[in-house]
C-alpha cells in the first residue's frame, strides 16, 4: 500500500528517512524554501510544488516577486503553491492588498503554466481586516470565490463544511490533516473520497509525513470505510492531480 502525503515541508526536518510506503510532495512557501525544495526533490526524485505563501508578502514584501517567479517557472513544479491569503497575520488593510496582488500574481503563472494551485487560507477575527468598504471578508471565501474555473486544493483545510462543499462544486480537492475537530469531521462527511487528500504539513502541524496514517485512520473512522481502501483512493487522487506516478 502506497500512501501520499500531499502537502510536507521535507527539507525542514532534519536526521529523517522517509517510509517506503509514502510519497512525499514536497512543498515551499517562500523563494528561500522553494530552492531547498526543487533541490531535495530532484535528489530524491519526488514530486514538488513551488510558490510564495501569502505572509512573505507582509515579512518580505514584493520588490523581488519576479526573480522569484522567474525560479519558479525555470523549475518545472507539479503545481503551484502553497499560495493564497492568510488574515490571521495581516495587521491592516496595507498587508491585506500585498497579498491580493501576490495571489493575483500566483494565479496568472498557473495559468500561465497550466497548473493546478495549493491554496493556504486562513482567517481571524478582526474587525480592520475583515471590513471591505463595509463589507466583511473572510480568506477562505475569497480563495474559494478566486478559483473558479480553476484546479486547486484547499491545503490544510479549517474551513467550514459549506465552504468545503462549495469548493468541491468548483472542482476543487480538500486536504485533510490528522488533527480531529467537530468541523473537520462534518466536512469529511460532506466531501466524497475521491475529492480527499491526506496531508501532515510536517514538521508544522505533524512532526514528520508519518502522521498521514493517523489521517487515513480518521478518515477511515468518520465514513465507515477501510483504511486500506482510503489510502488507496486518496494516493490516486493526489497522483491525479499532480501528475506522478506512484511507486
Amino acid at each position: 500500500m502506497v500512501l501520499v502525503d500531499a502537502h510536507c515541508h521535507l527539507f525542514d526536518i532534519k536526521r529523517y528517512d522517509i517510509p517506503k510506503d509514502i510519497i512525499p510532495v514536497v512543498v515551499g512557501y517562500s523563494d528561500s524554501s522553494n530552492k531547498k525544495a526543487f533541490a531535495l526533490a530532484k535528489t530524491k526524485n519526488y514530486p514538488f510544488v513551488l510558490g510564495i505563501a501569502p505572509q512573505t508578502a507582509i515579512k518580505e514584501g514584493l520588490d523581488k516577486l519576479e526573480s522569484w517567479v522567474s525560479f519558479i517557472r525555470e523549475s518545472k513544479p507539479n503545481a503551484i503553491g502553497e499560495i493564497g491569503l492568510d488574515y490571521k497575520w495581516a495587521r491592516n488593510k496595507e498587508d491585506v492588498e500585498k497579498e491580493r496582488a501576490l495571489f493575483r500574481k500566483m494565479i496568472a503563472l498557473a495559468d500561465e503554466m497550466r497548473l493546478p494551485m495549493v491554496i493556504h487560507s486562513r482567517d481571524k477575527p478582526n474587525d480592520i481586516i475583515r471590513k471591505d468598504d463595509g463589507v466583511p471578508i473572510a480568506a477562505v471565501d475569497e480563495c474559494i470565490k478566486m478559483m473558479e474555473g480553476k484546479r486547486f486544493v484547499m491545503h490544510f483545510f479549517s474551513g467550514t463544511e459549506e465552504q468545503a462543499v462549495r469548493a468541491i462544486e468548483l472542482g476543487g480537492y480538500i486536504s485533510i490533516i490528522h488533527m480531529r475537530s467537530k468541523e473537520r469531521r462534518k466536512v469529511i462527511n460532506s466531501v466524497p473520497m475521491d475529492k480527499i487528500l491526506i496531508e501532515s504539513d510536517a514538521p508544522f502541524v505533524g512532526r514528520t509525513p508519518e502522521s498521514i496514517r493517523e489521517a487515513v485512520d480518521y478518515i477511515a473512522e468518520v465514513k465507515d470505510m477501510e483504511p486500506e481502501i482510503v489510502a488507496k483512493m486518496s494516493a490516486d487522487n493526489a497522483m491525479r492531480f499532480f501528475g506522478f506516478q506512484g511507486k
